[in-house]
């Protein structure tokens, strides 16, 4: 098993809470229970820890991150407000053509994973990676220390940050629905930006966020079925 996919693997086991909320994890325990050697499992547990997933217990010990649907719609929301300014702020000001060719590339890269009509489980990891620098890029743009800072913190929340993509729970069709509509939302937002229209760019920001938000929630009903 690759890394990136026991990764989201393990994730993915969160979401649905087949690791449930305040489950401690060990090296060995998770090692067994994912069927793979504890090397992958020693660097992926303060990954997590760090992204808010996990929290550390004891010396060396984890422990499953209790968090619930309410917080991470809210800090899906705040991200949602904060990245629209973001992106309002950058079309008024204007950006430089290397920001606007680095935004191209994400679109480049995206299209390439939906030009084969369908997404493997390998994607998820492409797509995260994708996704995230397209949200790091405008935010980077703006300049502004606080509104990093005040981002840094709500992506401590699991599946909060833009790179966070998981979908084997939904399945892959809907999650090629879904993704690709999210990634006709990246093109229409480098264009508002392009245009300079900052009213169009937050709007379009903003409903890009509660789109991921409707997203968790599809896997979340899902989970409960």
């Amino acid at each position: 098993m690759k890394n990136g996919s026991l990764e989201n693997k393990v994730k993915e086991m969160i979401l649905r809470e087949d690791l449930a909320p305040g489950e401690r994890l060990t090296e060995a325990g998770l090692a067994e229970r994912l069927g793979v050697s504890r090397t992958p499992i020693r660097n992926l547990l303060p990954m997590l820890a760090s992204q808010g997933f996990i929290e550390p217990v004891g010396k060396r010990g984890f422990m499953v991150s209790s968090f619930g649907e309410k917080e991470t719609f809210e800090a899906l929301d705040l991200r949602a407000t904060l990245e629209g300014w973001a992106a309002r702020k950058l079309a008024e000001d204007g950006t430089s053509k290397v920001i606007l060719a680095a935004l191209d590339q994400c679109l480049a890269d995206g299209d390439r994973l939906f030009e084969k009509g369908e997404l493997t489980l390998e994607d998820e990891n492409l797509y995260g990676a994708m996704n995230g620098r397209f949200h790091r890029l405008i935010i980077e743009a703006c300049n502004s220390p606080i509104l990093t800072s005040f981002l840094e913190r709500l992506e401590h929340v699991p599946f909060v940050a833009p790179s966070v993509i998981v979908f084997d729970q939904i399945g892959l069709r809907k999650a090629f629905e879904m993704l690709h509509r999210a990634h006709g939302f990246h093109h229409a937002i480098v264009e508002a930006i392009r245009e300079r229209d900052g009213s169009r760019a937050e709007f379009l920001f903003r409903e890009h966020a509660n789109h991921q938000r409707r997203s968790m929630f599809a896997r979340r009903k899902t989970s409960g079925d």
